[in-house]
């Protein structure tokens, strides 16, 4: 099983590479040392929050692409933009007993609960881009979303605002990232006395 794991977790850090353009051929090499033909197909269950962002749509079908390339077998499920039927999604990849769920979180505080009901079934759990709060997921796949913040605040400040004020549109409370990337866009305003109209 821990082959498995390493097997999609190398899988899992190709695509994340692809996604962000950079160390591509590296990760292929791992894949390809990871990814040898075992017994059977991993069976991967993918439940994203929606595909209304056009990010997910790509991100998913690249997965789903280089998944099928290694030999493993992806069940991609929708929420919507729904958390009762996010967690009715993951409780169906439960019960058919795949060998790892994949989650984009509808609520990063509301899926503790399925994910350890995951976790008793022995599958193991990935939270992709968003971590899920008070869960004990086996990965964690994201970005440095308090350094993206820092850089959309030097951009900004870079291109000059000579009013001194900035309107700020956060993203939704339920994104875990979003408040990482207000702490690092907060800084750079703070530091260059810039005054935060908040939406």
């Amino acid at each position: 099983m821990k082959k498995r794991f390493r097997m999609l977790a190398a899988l899992i850090c190709s695509i994340c590479l692809w996604v962000t353009l950079c160390g591509c051929s590296v990760a292929e090499e791992i894949v390809q040392e990871e990814t040898q033909p075992s017994e059977e197909p991993i069976q991967i269950g993918m439940s994203f929050d929606s595909f209304v962002i056009e990010r997910w749509q790509k991100d998913r079908d690249v997965f789903v692409s280089e998944a099928k390339a290694s030999g493993a077998e992806v069940n991609v499920q929708n929420a919507n933009g729904d958390l009762s039927e996010q967690i009715s999604q993951i409780q169906y990849l439960i019960d058919k007993k795949v060998d790892v769920i994949v989650i984009v979180a509808v609520d990063c505080d509301g899926l503790s609960g399925v994910v350890a009901k995951a976790k008793q079934a022995g599958i193991k759990v990935i939270a992709y881009d968003r971590l899920i709060s008070n869960a004990d997921v086996d990965l964690h796949i994201s970005f440095d979303n308090e350094k993206v913040g820092i850089l959309m605040g030097e951009a900004l400040v870079e291109s000059g605002l000579p009013r001194k004020k900035v309107l700020m549109l956060t993203g939704p409370v339920a994104d875990s990232n979003v408040a990482m990337i207000e702490t690092g866009f907060r800084s750079v305003m703070d530091e260059n006395e810039i005054e935060i109209h908040v939406h």
